[in-house]
């Protein structure tokens, strides 16, 4: 690391940063969780450095925020702020009403067609993220306030008055040294832990009384009502029969995601498939080996975009292979691999 120390240690004071900083909403923890996801499909420079457009964690946020502005059952809108209502939230929630009444379902998909409602919403939340998590986030406690120390990236050019000007003059964000490296080889642990911090804040700021695990899958969950247009044009693509198992697939079927949903959040077509219950239940959030990933990816383009344009969900192809060599990359041998129902290998294995 640039400051010095290991990866562990890196990961450790990221932890106790989790644990002990301030935070009036889930702000930061989106955006860790942004930046988590862009090292683990994206590879640093050769001095050990990334470079983050700030917009492009503006996307993220508002995928992880997407799904989250829904009612959740009788209590509606979830509070995500111990003060006003996030502005960010209430930016996501009108764009997606805006979306979602022109039958654009996912951001993903908005940012593919380059839609200007969406876009209008990311740049406004690129210029928030600027002045306030980013000049935030690796601030301890008040009372810890003299121990700051920037050691995830230089947020010197952030502040809370940041015009867009100085945004664009500045450029991208510039993760430290190992710090990508560190974060994509610790995402297993650190998000879960984070995900798990996020729901307890949410808790905290909601007074009724929520269940951590319903709010848990409300928040982290895949929502899954915008995947069952996929159903018929992958059962055609598979000639009717499951991605895993080759069996003949049944009436009741499930759209599964190769990469799972709670490792890297990709809805794109070249992550999902059609398969049996018996294959989505027993498979569950397990990595499957790296040759159904392969397999997936390596559908025709041209079948991925037709079922694309169809669907209107984007294809995500590149996403998909980045995220995958950047997960299987920095597995630890021998952990165990889904390969069918009740068969694994261990990683390594030519798995």
């Amino acid at each position: 690391m640039a400051s010095g120390g290991s990866a562990m240690e890196f990961a450790q004071r990221l932890v106790a940063l989790v644990e002990t900083g301030r935070r009036q909403s889930t702000y930061k923890l989106a955006t860790l969780m942004a930046i988590m996801d862009v090292c683990v499909e994206n590879q640093p420079r050769p001095d050990g450095t990334l470079a983050i457009p700030v917009q492009e964690l503006a996307h993220r946020v508002v995928a992880y925020y997407w799904p989250q502005v829904r009612p959740f059952a009788e209590y509606g809108p979830l509070r995500q702020s111990k003060s006003a209502p996030p502005v960010i939230l209430k930016l996501v929630g009108d764009a997606r009403d805006v979306l979602l009444g022109r039958g654009v379902r996912t951001p993903e998909a908005a940012r593919e067609a380059e839609d200007p409602d969406y876009l209008r919403m990311v740049r406004s939340v690129e210029l928030i993220l600027a002045k306030y998590p980013l000049t935030h986030l690796q601030t301890p406690t008040r009372q810890l306030a003299h121990l700051r120390n920037d050691f995830i990236y230089d947020a010197r050019a952030f502040h809370n008055n940041v015009t867009r000007r100085e945004l664009e003059q500045h450029g991208p964000l510039v993760l430290r040294p190992g710090v990508a490296d560190a974060l994509r080889d610790f995402a297993p642990l650190l998000k879960p832990m984070i995900e798990m911090v996020w729901v307890g804040d949410v808790v905290d700021c909601n007074r009724q009384a929520l269940e951590h695990d319903d709010i848990a899958g409300f928040l982290f969950g895949s929502e899954r009502s915008h995947l069952l247009s996929l159903r018929n044009p992958l059962r055609d693509l598979q000639n009717g029969r499951c991605f895993y198992c080759d069996r003949n697939l049944p009436a009741d079927v499930h759209i599964d995601h190769v990469l799972p949903w709670s490792k890297v959040p990709i809805d794109g077509v070249a992550n999902l498939v059609l398969v049996d219950a018996a294959c989505n239940l027993d498979k569950s959030a397990m990595l499957p080996v790296r040759v159904h990933v392969d397999r997936a990816v390596a559908r025709p383009p041209g079948d991925l975009s037709s079922i694309a344009d169809l669907t209107g969900l984007p294809v995500l192809k590149t996403r998909t292979v980045n995220a995958a060599r950047g997960i299987y990359g920095t597995l630890p041998p021998g952990v165990p691999l889904w390969r069918a129902p009740k068969q694994y290998a261990p990683h390594g294995n030519l798995s």
